[in-house]
């Protein structure tokens, strides 16, 4: 390949590749005055008990592995979260091969809505409807404890979308 050429597409390329980084941003994404996050309890309006406290414990931690947003006390916190758990769904995928209307394998759906909103102003910055989190999982024992086996999951899915939600909402 003739010299010129060679210049020329690697012009071309360097010049593709910085353009293509260009609106990439390392940190942050929320402006700079928030900073802090307060969220009580999750509020559980399903009729599985304490789905709150499963995912206000995972959102907590969801939050602190993300670092965009500090989880603080209600009175020092830039913004509160609120989360409203509206639906849990178990759901058969698969059938055992000896008993096809007996359930191997399962996938559990939470399902919530968020609402980010400034403290001292009040004004909401983030509101999604449906937000889900799922896993699927084997069944092993009683449906009892296939609940508990798919729990965990779902409610890391579920926090990791809530906080990738309030968080990556200030992509311009």
């Amino acid at each position: 390949m003739p010299r010129m050429n060679r210049k020329l597409l690697t012009s071309l390329f360097l010049f593709l590749l910085l353009t293509g980084c260009a609106s990439y941003r390392l940190g942050s994404m929320l402006p700079p005055d928030l900073q802090t996050v307060y969220m009580p309890t999750a509020t559980n309006i399903t009729n599985e008990p304490l789905l709150e406290n499963e995912v206000t414990s995972a959102v907590f931690s969801e939050l602190q592995r993300d670092g965009s947003l500090s989880p603080a006390s209600e009175n020092n916190a830039d913004t509160q979260l609120t989360v409203r758990i509206t639906g849990y769904d178990l759901t058969p995928l698969s059938f055992t091969r000896d008993n096809r209307s007996e359930p191997d394998q399962y996938r559990l759906t939470l399902t919530a809505e968020v609402e980010l909103v400034e403290t001292e102003s009040g004004k909401t910055l983030v509101r999604s409807g449906r937000i889900r989190g799922e896993d699927e999982f084997p069944l092993s024992g009683d449906i009892t404890q296939a609940k508990r086996i798919g729990l965990p999951g779902a409610t890391q899915d579920l926090a990791r979308v809530i906080v990738a939600t309030i968080t990556e909402a200030w992509v311009e």
